[in-house]
């Protein structure tokens, strides 16, 4: 028989078979006669598109709900009557009604326990065959809880999935999970290219957060806390050409920040012939890293806008009519390595030691501390940047933008697992990290 007829023949029998098969499932057959009675009723009506989608989805979302429960009960009379042949000591231990939530809400099963001899281990077979938890979540809800407190506040968070699944979901549900699997995401590691660059572009920098310390025990909880503000270390790497960064990020030491950046480096492409463009601020901290990390493969430059601040604050000094123009000839100078002219201008107008408010004097001593990361007719020449806002933009849509929402104060722990989380979603990791086997966070 022709295999093309053959499949026809076979779709045919499956669906006339349908009522049939339905009749023991009586109430996923009202629902798909909800389903058709909608459509007709959404044309009788003269609904338009937007109308008729919003009656199909809420037939849609309470058809899930109830194939989920189906298959529920059905799976666990299966998983309930192979108890006994695996575990022939097993004896019942009543039924308990089992919830979990679901993307498409609630589902409910009554599931029967059962005991390894009189005072043996409790069993719960269908939470171990369904891979679900008593009153927790599936996993698909889980990743939709993520994904939504990755980006608002876990209170708006809450509305969105009412908004978007008809879900309602406790507050705290939304944190739990998304403060877990933020930890569990703060172990991922990009895997590398398999080919080194040969130039990498990287940057570090830092900001603050909003950071909440625990005083001693026994004080009122709403008294007993410290908030102050505390240091996020980013780092960022990409190949020359490449528009896309990997980032790393951490509340730890200058240490731990530096071995981070090589570490990101790494995933870039670094290579031990690659060379290393860094650029930044001309914080100690950094500079030191950056030789510690990369030593002779790597140079340093100091933000040109940065720069041009000290040259800003000079120019109202030393040319207060026209404080820009002199600022501008001072970049140029600064772009064709004209250090010496820049210090010349500098130098009758550098204040006295006792003044405290120099900006002259500011300026000089930062450029003369900095002579070796001022090469910025290099850079260019290399078409490499001389300006650090990747990493300043970085913080913005990395970190800021969820770890500093208004009234936002964040416990140390918590802070680290949402940077964890906010970083894997920057280096393209979330579909990787749900798509293979998770843990157990019900």
């Amino acid at each position: 028989m022709n295999p093309e007829l053959l499949l026809k023949s076979s779709r045919f029998k499956t669906r006339r078979g349908l009522e049939e098969r339905l009749a023991h499932r009586p109430e996923l057959l009202a629902r798909l006669h909800h389903i058709v009675d909608t459509l007709e009723e959404s044309i009788s009506d003269g609904c338009d598109a937007h109308a008729a989608e919003e009656r199909v989805i809420e037939q849609l979302r309470q058809l899930g709900q109830e194939v989920l429960g189906q298959w529920a009960q059905e799976a666990n009379t299966h998983t309930q009557a192979q108890v006994r042949t695996q575990h022939p000591e097993a004896i019942q231990h009543g039924k308990k009604s089992l919830k979990w939530q679901s993307s498409f809400g609630w589902i409910t099963v009554a599931e029967a326990q059962w005991r390894l001899g009189r005072r043996g281990k409790l069993l719960r077979p269908f939470c171990a065959r369904a891979g679900v938890a008593p009153r927790g979540s599936s996993r698909r809800l889980q990743r939709v809880l993520v994904d939504f407190g990755a980006e608002e506040s876990f209170a708006r968070a809450t509305q969105r999935v009412r908004e978007h699944y008809g879900v309602e979901v406790a507050e705290g549900r939304v944190r739990r999970h998304t403060l877990e699997h933020g930890a569990q995401m703060s172990a991922l590691v990009v895997p590398p290219p398999k080919d080194s660059a040969a130039t990498l572009v990287t940057q570090m920098d830092g900001s603050l957060i909003p950071i909440v310390v625990p005083l001693a025990e026994g004080l009122d909880r709403r008294k007993g806390k410290q908030a102050h503000w505390r240091e996020v270390r980013l780092c960022l790497a990409r190949e020359k050409e490449s528009a896309t960064a990997c980032y790393g990020a951490t509340l730890g030491s200058v240490g731990l920040a530096g071995e981070l950046w090589r570490q990101t480096a790494r995933a870039a492409g670094l290579g031990r012939r690659t060379r290393v463009h860094g650029v930044g601020d001309g914080a100690e901290w950094i500079t030191t890293q950056f030789q510690e990390q990369f030593g002779a493969q790597g140079h340093y430059l100091a933000d040109f806008w940065h720069v041009s601040e000290y040259l800003g604050a000079a120019a109202t000094v030393i040319q207060p009519g026209k404080p820009e123009h002199w600022r501008r000839r001072q970049q140029g100078r600064l772009l064709e390595n004209n250090l010496g002219g820049v210090l010349r201008s500098l130098a009758p107008h550098v204040e006295p030691e006792e003044q405290q408010e120099a900006p002259v004097r500011a300026a000089q001593r930062y450029l003369n501390g900095r002579r070796e990361h001022l090469d910025y007719a290099g850079a260019r020449a290399a078409g490499l940047p001389i300006g650090s806002g990747e990493v300043e933009s970085g913080h913005r849509h990395v970190i800021q933008q969820r770890l500093k929402l208004a009234g936002a104060w964040w416990k140390e722990p918590n802070a680290q697992a949402m940077l964890g989380l906010r970083v894997a979603r920057a280096n393209h990791l979330w579909d990787s990290y749900w798509n293979h086997p998770l843990p157990s966070f019900n």
